[in-house]
């Protein structure tokens, strides 16, 4: 069963929109699909016009040591089902402080059901529940707007995939950058979209997804752009860029947890072609800007990183120390997840 998480550590990217729309295509091609709101502010259960869970039943809830996924209550929305984020989400973060709190998600996935596929929605933030997603999934798929501000939060998701690929989830795969919001008309995005691919090669989808009436439609009216229609622009695109994904998810769910050994880790492109960032302004030479003064790509990070064995021309940092103690033994240790009678009082 592949898990897949949707996450930029920018907001306004089209995060959600993306999630709502892969998990309708999904949904579409005949796969049953499990939505999972792990956003605390709940952005994804509102856009589909769902009602907030009770704390016990909601996102939060997966995160208790008895959590059965196949008996846990859902609601069906546009061709999946959803589990709804709740306000509980935000105060069960001030107890979330220990290192296997990180861990409680991949734990209840684990348990058996009939879902296809599990796609998780995380907040614009690094927190302990998008840990919880990253330590649990197979994939992950950024979507970054072809600007400046959201290419630079993209880049920090990734560096935060490898960490958590070094430390916590070995089979986690190569992310995958998708490309949203993207307008044909603007130079400054033709720029940065050939950034990201000269610096990252295959791990830029082919498919992006363009500026779209219909998408901006079901986004007011909590549909998606297949219940308008499956020819238009919004749906086209998703489900082109769902077809894609399924690949690279499927092929990472069913391949070896990546050690030391090359032949386990995905096809790197050619040392992503050694494409150096664009220099950052400086008195002795002018940067290479996108467009219309726009400013550069950051710069790259100095060495070589390998990402499940992906290089990319800009190391990631150093690993952070694995959590002492290890995975704790399910049950041994309370979770934050078992609020079903005082969630909403303040811990």
């Amino acid at each position: 069963m592949p898990v897949l998480t949707v996450c930029n550590h920018k907001g306004g990217t089209g995060k959600t929109t993306s999630s709502i729309h892969l998990a309708a295509a999904f949904g579409h091609a005949g796969g049953r699909v499990l939505v999972i709101d792990f956003d605390p502010q709940g952005f994804l259960t509102r856009m589909l016009g769902a009602s907030e869970p009770p704390p016990e039943h909601s996102a939060l809830g997966l995160l208790d040591a008895s959590a059965d996924l196949a008996s846990f209550p859902v609601q069906t929305v546009s061709g999946f089902d959803l589990i709804g984020s709740s306000m509980a989400l935000t105060k069960a973060l001030r107890r979330m402080t220990r290192p296997t709190d990180v861990l409680w998600l991949r734990e209840t996935l684990q348990t058996a059901h009939d879902y296809d596929i599990v796609l998780i929605d995380t907040a614009a933030a690094l927190s302990p529940f998008t840990m919880n997603a990253l330590v649990a999934s197979d994939l992950v798929v950024i979507p970054v707007t072809p600007e400046y501000q959201p290419v630079v939060g993209a880049e920090q998701t990734w560096q935060t995939c490898g960490l958590v690929q070094d430390k916590l989830n070995p089979r986690l795969s190569v992310p995958r950058f998708l490309l949203t919001q993207v307008d044909g008309r603007l130079n400054r995005h033709a720029k940065y979209a050939e950034y990201l691919r000269g610096k990252y090669g295959e791990a830029v989808l082919e498919t992006p997804i363009r500026t779209s009436s219909s998408l901006a439609a079901a986004s007011r009216d909590g549909r998606t752009v297949f219940d308008a229609g499956v020819t238009t622009r919004g749906a086209v695109d998703y489900r082109n860029a769902a077809k894609e994904i399924a690949r690279h998810l499927y092929a990472a769910a069913t391949a070896p947890p990546a050690d030391s050994a090359a032949e386990s880790a995905p096809a790197a492109p050619p040392e992503a072609q050694d494409v150096p960032a664009p220099p950052p302004p400086t008195a002795q030479a002018a940067p290479t800007a996108p467009a219309s003064g726009s400013p550069a790509p950051p710069a790259e990070r100095g060495g070589d990183g390998a990402l499940n064995g992906h290089r990319v021309s800009g190391g990631l940092p150093a690993a952070p120390a694995a959590p002492d103690g290890g995975e704790a033994p399910r049950g041994g240790a309370e979770r934050p997840g078992g609020v079903a009678s005082g969630s909403d009082a303040t811990p």
